[in-house]
């Protein structure tokens, strides 16, 4: 019987040794393809044809291993993300791109030999992750919505202010940098004040540090100082 085929790609030598180890003393054949230019790395998977290929997500790519998994499950290539990361969106972005499933390289080692093997075989795995972390996922868009939704209700002109203020800058000095009386620029923090619905410029200045928010002015609407 021909030993199922896993492609390992995670720039760590050692842990990537110690992995090819691993399932060498489970039954398992592995290859690592060296990370060269993604498309040079994906023609060698689907070239390969491994039955799973376990993708790490910190990879020298402008998604990481993310820009991975989309086109090998694309090419009906099974993919199993074993990551030190933890960010509950990133994992599902995994999910929705193709993987079948997302595992912490935290986990037991049997727990990830297990599930290699089974999706190896064509079975469904994790299912319950899978439920979980699209619900969380949804949830964290809608935070994340909501807390951007006041700052979308600024003006260019408010959110010009609000930049000012997160830079360090005094009431006073953004009037003068933008040659406008100190009033306007009073009038135009307390409009800032009452949209982001908080009570003083260092809240606003923590609130948009919080959400990570960062101006954008419409080019078509016109500044009024």
């Amino acid at each position: 019987m021909t030993s199922p085929l896993i492609a390992l790609i995670e720039d760590h030598p050692l842990l990537r040794d110690g992995f090819a180890h691993l399932l060498r003393r489970h039954g398992f054949e592995s290859i690592a393809p060296p990370l060269g230019p993604l498309e040079t790395l994906l023609d060698e998977i689907r070239s390969a044809q491994p039955n799973c290929v376990v993708v790490d997500l910190g990879l020298p790519y402008p998604e990481g291993g993310l820009s991975i998994v989309g086109p090998v499950a694309s090419a009906g290539i099974a993919v199993v993300v074993l990551t030190a990361e933890t960010d509950k969106m990133l994992w599902a972005a995994c999910l929705r791109a193709g993987a079948a499933c997302v595992l912490s390289k935290s986990e037991e080692h049997d727990v990830i030999v297990n599930t290699i093997a089974s999706v190896c075989r064509g079975e469904v795995v994790m299912e319950t992750q899978r439920s979980v972390l699209m619900s969380e996922a949804l949830a964290l868009q809608a935070d994340e919505s909501e807390r951007m939704r006041q700052f979308r209700e600024l003006t260019s002109r408010e959110q010009e202010i609000l930049a000012g203020l997160r830079s360090g800058l005094s009431a006073a000095e953004i009037a003068q940098r933008d040659f406008v009386s100190i009033q306007t620029v009073r009038t135009q923090i307390r409009s800032v004040l009452r949209k982001l619905g908080v009570r003083s410029q260092l809240e606003a200045v923590a609130a948009a540090t919080h959400a990570g928010w960062t101006p954008s002015p419409s080019p078509s609407e016109p500044c009024c100082r």
